[in-house]
């Protein structure tokens, strides 16, 4: 009995110092997640001008069927595990819309060591953050940089998990076209009248100077990629947190488990000593002919 009993009071420790262990990564976590929330809080209000910029109504089928270039997938991944589907919902989705003209380039360790043996062909390379800095506009424009330096781009498209709560998060895309593309769509806009919603805005870009346009095209662009990244940071915190309480939760039920089985196997070795001690009690009490008595059973016969 003593050596099961030994071994459901080591597996107890173990259990506390391995809830105490993810009890801190929680609370690391959930301070982390706290600063991203506030870097967020204001995503609607500065992606406005970014929304009239890219936003159009696709079908990625036809997109897809239609292009004669590359075409750009920036899967945003994390570092790390232990946030539930988010990154492999990101793998799934691009497994789905991968083509002949599909070229990878991602972002996050997750991302490049999933990626890179599941789609060898289309893969190209990753660039890992440390995650030991809040997200910048410096950040992402690398990002952009990187993006930009692809031959032949037709459209990038931003694959980033959209925090909607705390407990739900959505697979989101940015599609940025090529400047090209985008500048023909605006001069489409801007002499269309009957387009009430970009016509203003396309005649007010496109009064000023060419090299003025592009760097407006390449602010929004980057900003896109800022609030993609920003997002998908602040979903994993929130994806972990969840996580880390499962963790929890599955600790608390084992140790609880085991502790249950350490008190009935420690109650069983007590009950059993009790019986040997009464059994030898009561065989030297009706030891009559030593002259044995119950209650000098340690003297000498």
């Amino acid at each position: 009995m003593s050596g099961k009993l030994r071994q459901y009071k080591d597996k107890l420790e173990g259990y506390k110092r391995f809830y105490s262990i993810v009890k801190t990564i929680k609370m690391v976590t959930l301070a982390k997640y706290r600063m991203a929330l506030t870097r967020v809080k204001t995503r609607d209000f500065t992606l406005r001008y970014t929304e009239k910029m890219f936003a159009a109504d696709f079908e990625e089928d036809a997109v897809i069927k239609n292009a004669s270039k590359t075409l750009l997938y920036l899967p945003i991944s994390t570092n790390r595990g232990s946030c539930g589907a988010l990154n492999s919902n990101t793998f799934k989705y691009i497994e789905s819309v991968l083509s002949k003209n599909a070229k990878v380039f991602t972002v996050g360790k997750k991302g490049n060591d999933s990626l890179s043996k599941l789609f060898p062909k289309e893969y190209t390379y990753s660039v890992i953050n440390d995650m030991k800095s809040p997200m910048s506009f410096g950040y992402a424009a690398y990002l952009y940089q990187h993006a930009s330096s692809f031959a032949d781009v037709e459209r990038t498209q931003v694959i980033f998990t959209r925090y909607v709560s705390a407990g739900a998060q959505r697979t989101a895309v940015y599609n940025i076209p090529a400047f090209d593309k985008w500048l023909e769509k605006l001069n489409t806009s801007a002499s269309t009248e009957t387009d009430k919603k970009n016509y203003s805005f396309a005649n007010a870009v496109l009064n000023h100077e060419e090299h003025v346009v592009r760097d407006f095209y390449d602010f929004h662009a980057t900003l896109a990629i800022l609030n993609a990244v920003s997002e998908n940071e602040l979903s994993e915190y929130a994806a972990r947190i969840v996580a880390v309480e499962g963790q929890m939760t599955n600790i608390l039920q084992l140790q609880n488990k085991t502790l249950y089985l350490y008190n009935k196997t420690r109650q069983g070795s007590i009950t059993a000593s009790l019986i040997e001690i009464l059994s030898a009690m009561n065989a030297m009490e009706g030891n009559a002919a030593k002259g044995v008595k119950k209650t000098e059973f340690w003297t000498k016969a």
